[in-house]
């Protein structure tokens, strides 16, 4: 019963715009003291997220969000890549605000869980709870760092494997048939121009680069996200990182790469059968939407946009 008059509040709070503010009076939210992220680092995994939330949170201007009990990660919060109702949200909104509470008002806050970029729920579930709290969607930007898609699943590969995480009755390349074949019957009965859109992930999907990117864009603006590559963070961390700080309202910072393990590279790991020819068709797609929406990837002539890495 209590969730449904959540729900019904929620929905009558969002409807009449003037009285939004009663959502967050009456749930206990200080925004004023505590803002929300506008931040999300979304993607994609074993791509250097990791090395992106982490020389960015070097920045003086940016909120160094703390675990909470029970937890395992100050970066990887997941809390809306879940099938919650917008009232199990909203419910939970209050712990997950706690992760930035020691910081100033003004510090950026800012997320980074890999696996929002290929979960369809994830941009629907942000834009859902921001509303109802009468949060300016606009004011929200997105970073998302891609690779080498078969580096990529080479990279997730081992690191499963390191951490005993691997199913000990299946190979990688039968996970790679699998989900190929997975993608194909999808691509057989879908229309032209459609997008590959799971709830779920594997280690196949998250290399579409171009089917998760063209979905966020149909959620928020394009003009709120900036795509770049591992490759190109590598080779000008603090040129990369310039723009960064520009694109987020940031003073200008040298800035140096946090090197980290969990995109290391593919050596010694057997490429499955068919994984390259599979990825190039979906790769001259990641670089097409690149030319549709140019002002959304970093691309420079010095550096420019590639994912050879």
């Amino acid at each position: 019963m209590k969730a449904l008059l959540l729900l019904a509040y929620t929905c009558f709070a969002v409807t009449l715009h003037p009285l939004k503010k009663l959502v967050r009076i009456n749930s206990g939210l200080d925004f004023a003291s505590n803002p929300p992220p506008t931040l999300f680092i979304i993607g994609e995994q074993k791509c250097g997220t990791s090395s992106l939330f982490s020389t960015l949170r070097d920045h003086e201007a940016v909120c160094k969000n703390v675990k909470l009990d029970g937890e395992s990660s100050y970066k990887e919060l997941s809390f809306f890549d879940t099938n919650s109702t917008l009232p199990e949200l909203i419910s939970g909104f209050p712990r997950y605000l706690q992760h930035f509470a020691k910081c100033s008002p003004t510090q950026l806050r800012m997320e980074s869980t890999p696996e929002y970029l290929s979960k369809n729920m994830t941009a629907p579930n942000i834009k859902a709870v921001y509303e109802s709290y009468g949060q300016d969607l606009k004011s929200l930007r997105f970073l998302i760092i891609v690779r080498n898609p078969v580096s990529r699943v080479l990279s997730a590969y081992k690191h499963k494997m390191r951490n005993g995480h691997w199913p000990t009755d299946k190979t990688l390349g039968e996970f790679v048939n699998t989900y190929v074949d997975e993608y194909h019957r999808w691509e057989n009965a879908s229309n032209l121009g459609d997008i590959y859109s799971m709830e779920m992930t594997n280690i196949v999907r998250r290399g579409l680069y171009e089917h998760s990117i063209a979905s966020w864009f149909k959620h928020f603006d394009p003009s709120q996200f900036i795509v770049l590559s591992l490759q190109q963070l590598t080779k000008d961390t603090p040129g990369v990182m310039n723009s960064v700080h520009k694109f987020l309202g940031l003073a200008p910072r040298h800035a140096e790469m946090h090197a980290t393990n969990n995109h290391g590279g593919s050596n010694q790991v057997e490429i499955p059968e068919g994984l390259e020819q599979f990825y190039e068709p979906h790769t001259k797609a990641l670089f097409k939407l690149k030319e549709q929406y140019p002002g959304s990837f970093y691309d420079t002539p010095e550096n420019p946009f590639g994912i050879d890495m």
